[in-house]
């Protein structure tokens, strides 16, 4: 199969047999503080001018190594490159012909945009992008996967539970902010579509976190885990989730790389289960929920 530079030909994707609220997107103010605004401001201002400011040229034939071992992935990479020229429009119409040619949303997401995130952060890990333009590139990335948002909730015809899932990555370095709210607001997306409520709250570590754990319902919460430098501090955000939380019986989730090569630390964390990806931790979520009104 051709690559998706060939844009008119079958892409080589492989097709398989919630009311979304978060502090950096809603239009109101959070209950713990309303970070909306501010996050809004870093979104348009302040990350654009220091992408700017710090801007380098850049040489699309040589500047970015391909070396992924699957094929598929060489249109993640040039997905990637997109996102850091700005070419928005460009990636649309990629995503456009994929679904033309038959591919459903959830297809496109896990096996396109997740992959094109992953890349952006290892071109980070290998000092060929800075800081600034990986970042930004990565809320362009986020916000392309909000542009299909309606038309992936309509691809299932699910109907609101009523179920709420808070959604947080582990205490972090600031420069893994960017890859840590695209894989949220990835999450937030299967939630939303199975009719769940997601909220998403970008530092653990912050005392508005304890309060929106303290003062609203949630069903599940799931953190999202880069390395297993974070175990300590995420088993210290679970003890303080199970204690504080409305809900005595809350589930707990957690997804990762380092969950998937070592299962035996969900436990050790505190954790109820681990989700390989965003897709099945929503379906994983509702049968924890499910387990929990059993006991």
């Amino acid at each position: 199969m051709s690559d998706l530079r060939q844009q008119t030909d079958c892409p080589r994707l492989v097709s398989s047999p919630p009311r979304v609220r978060d502090r950096w997107n809603s239009p109101r103010r959070s209950p713990a503080g309303g970070l909306s605004g501010i996050a809004g401001t870093i979104k348009t201002v302040v990350i654009p001018r220091l992408a700017v400011a710090h801007a380098r040229p850049r040489n699309v034939a040589t500047d970015i190594p391909v070396s992924f071992d699957d094929p598929a992935l060489k249109d993640a990479a040039a997905l990637a490159e997109l996102m850091l020229t700005g070419d928005t429009d460009g990636a649309g119409v990629r995503v456009d012909a994929l679904r033309a040619h038959g591919f459903a949303l959830e297809d496109i997401y896990l096996q396109l945009l997740a992959p094109a995130a992953a890349y952006l952060r290892r071109l980070w890990n290998a000092d060929l992008c800075g800081f600034a333009e990986a970042t930004l590139a990565l809320w362009r990335l986020q916000q392309l996967l909000r542009r299909y948002s309606v038309e992936f909730r309509a691809e299932s015809d699910r109907a609101e539970t009523g179920r709420r899932a808070l959604l947080a990555p582990t205490p972090l370095e600031k420069h893994d902010l960017g890859h840590a709210m695209f894989y949220l607001v990835l999450i937030s997306e299967f939630f939303r579509r199975d009719g769940w409520e997601a909220w998403i709250e970008p530092d653990p570590k912050a005392r508005e976190f304890a309060d929106v754990v303290r003062q609203e319902w949630f069903d599940v919460v799931e953190f999202l885990v880069s390395g297993d430098k974070q175990l300590d501090a995420l088993a210290s955000r679970i003890r303080m989730v199970r204690r504080e939380s409305q809900n005595r019986s809350i589930g707990v989730m957690v997804c990762g790389q380092v969950f998937i090569e070592h299962p035996e630390l969900v436990l050790l964390v505190g954790a109820d289960l681990t989700a390989t990806d965003a897709r099945q931790g929503a379906v994983q979520a509702q049968q924890l929920v499910g387990l929990a009104s059993c006991s």
